[in-house]
């Protein structure tokens, strides 16, 4: 029906008719007039211990139009003052907002486990990763990398060789829209990458809260709204907006100039083509989740137990609720490795899933895979609490069924489901991997002597935007090196990087400066 729509009212003995803007509802077994309820556009969000099923806390209004559009004008006052602070006090003020989520780690984390279920050591280690990069950025710019401008030395001779001196510089590109992910309440969400890279190039941050962890959302947004202002800024530099609408009201208003998100396929497209089909169109910077192909050669299955045991982990870190959990482990027929998984897997206990819509939406794909391939499922230990569970699940199929139900392939089961398909020959398994969509990560498992992994490594790269080599592709150091995306569908740019130091390339736009005086130049740059 849109927007979820909560009635205190017993539905079985309702009927009801969705208009629109209303919904119409009629009782089965009286004569009175037919009950209408509007269509609410802002409602609130209210937090769920995933462990226990239960709601708890305060509810959190979604922000209307118009607060929405005073939000919008405080950042066009945020940006400017911000984007002109020096370098040195931009790197100040990042470096003092991550010495204050330190100082509040606990309290921080006991909440958003609270929220998410996700644990405290995992939590902890989020936490000291958040303040970890917004550090390096802070470090970056102090020390000139992406924001030092280019100085091309003025060549006196005739075109095309001669040309006046060009000074290349980088400037903010605006405000940015920071739509967060509910399966990392710290890294990818308020004060995630996305808002610590737009922050140090100069930029201001509209961040929307992931209805998942309300709490910590507001908890994290308060913590640097403080700082800045004890560092002298006015508000809109950093604002925090709550509800779909609010998001949606910002991302097409004119004062926005870039929007960046971290969330499913369809929620990110959606978005991506609002940003596209805006009079004057900006750039999305979307992460719209993966199915990552891991593709294991006999060579590198030399320890099955060690293998599966690892993959294991791998696939249900988190309850398999990452981006980068090795979605479709691709084995030599018959192999040892199989077995093993089938015994691990039975003593695997289920995790709590993030919310509601979250277990909704896997147990559906996961059904979903089961119709498609003729397929043979190995089940870990159910939950017989009241929380949102599901058993952990490895699907065991062939190559032949998944290149007869493509759609299989480009299916993701975000939580603890895997799929392992078992190949004969090395052409059978590039036949495959050719079928795949774009990724975020990939895996290969092989000697380095193996005479195919050559050859599986190059089918992979052409998928993905990071190659692992006998390793996991689950966890994304923050690294200058790093590169978290991949081609459509994984990500809406797959020339970009959402995690690591280059991530701040996304939200400087560049700027030639032709025969400038020294002095302007001295108080530009």
């Amino acid at each position: 029906m849109g927007a979820i729509h909560e009635f205190s009212m017993q539905l079985k003995v309702l009927k009801f008719q969705w208009t629109g803007e209303s919904v119409r509802f009629n009782c089965w077994f009286c004569p009175r007039p037919p009950l209408v309820l509007k269509r609410r556009k802002y409602m609130s969000s209210q937090s769920l211990n995933p462990r226990t099923g239960q709601a708890f806390g305060p509810e959190f209004a979604d922000t209307s139009a118009a607060e929405t559009q005073a939000i919008l004008a405080q950042a066009k006052i945020g940006f400017d003052a911000w984007s002109e602070a020096t370098i040195t006090e931009r790197a100040e003020t990042l470096n003092a907002i991550a010495d204050a989520l330190d100082l509040n780690s606990d309290a921080l984390v006991e909440i958003a486990d609270l929220e998410t279920g996700l644990g405290v050591p995992r939590l902890t280690g989020e936490v000291g990763r958040t303040s970890f990069q917004i550090r390096e950025f802070a470090k970056a710019i102090m020390t000139g990398r992406f924001v030092t401008p280019e100085v091309d030395a003025a060549v006196d001779a005739a075109v095309p060789v001669g040309h006046p001196e060009l000074i290349r510089a980088f400037s903010p590109i605006g405000i940015v829209v920071v739509f967060g992910a509910n399966n990392f309440p710290f890294a990818f969400s308020v004060l995630g990458g996305d808002s610590a890279s737009a922050l140090a190039a100069g930029c201001a941050v509209i961040a929307k809260a992931h209805p998942s962890h309300p709490q910590t959302s507001k908890r994290v947004f308060d913590i640097a709204a403080k700082v800045f202002a004890d560092q002298g800024f006015p508000s809109g530099v950093f604002s925090l907006i709550y509800g779909v609408e609010a998001g949606v009201v910002a991302l097409k208003s004119e004062l926005v100039s870039a929007g960046a998100f971290t969330g499913s396929r369809s929620g990110g497209r959606a978005l991506f083509d609002i940003a596209q089909s805006r009079e004057n169109p900006i750039p999305f910077y979307g992460e719209l989740g993966s199915v990552n192909p891991v593709v294991a050669l006999a060579s590198g299955l030399t320890d099955p137990k060690t293998f599966a045991s690892a993959y294991l982990d791998s696939l249900l870190l988190g309850n398999g609720q990452f981006c980068t959990n090795p979605s479709i482990l691709f084995v030599p027929k018959d192999s040892p490795v199989i077995s093993e998984i089938e015994y691990q897997i039975a003593e695997r206990s289920p995790s709590p899933f993030l919310s509601p819509s979250t277990k909704s939406a896997h147990d559906a794909n996961r059904t979903k895979l089961s119709n498609l391939l003729a397929s043979r499922p190995m089940a870990g230990k159910s939950s017989d609490g009241d929380g949102i569970y599901s058993a952990p699940a490895v699907i065991e199929t062939t190559v032949e069924q998944v290149a007869a139900s493509v759609e299989a392939l480009a299916t993701e089961c975000f939580g603890p489901t895997g799929l392992v398909i078992t190949y004969s020959s090395l052409p059978e398994l590039l036949s495959v991997i050719d079928l795949l969509e774009g990724a975020l990560a990939g895996a290969v498992f092989a000697s380095a002597d193996d005479a195919d992994a050559v050859s599986v490594c190059r089918a992979i790269s052409k998928k993905v935007g990071r190659l692992a080599w006998n390793s996991w592709p689950t966890g994304v150091a923050v690294s200058v090196g790093q590169q978290h995306g991949g081609p459509y569908p994984a990500s809406t740019s797959s020339i970009h990087t959402s995690v690591g130091l280059h991530a701040i390339t996304r939200f400087l736009r560049p700027v030639a400066y032709q025969n400038l005086p020294k002095e302007i130049a001295a108080q530009l740059f």
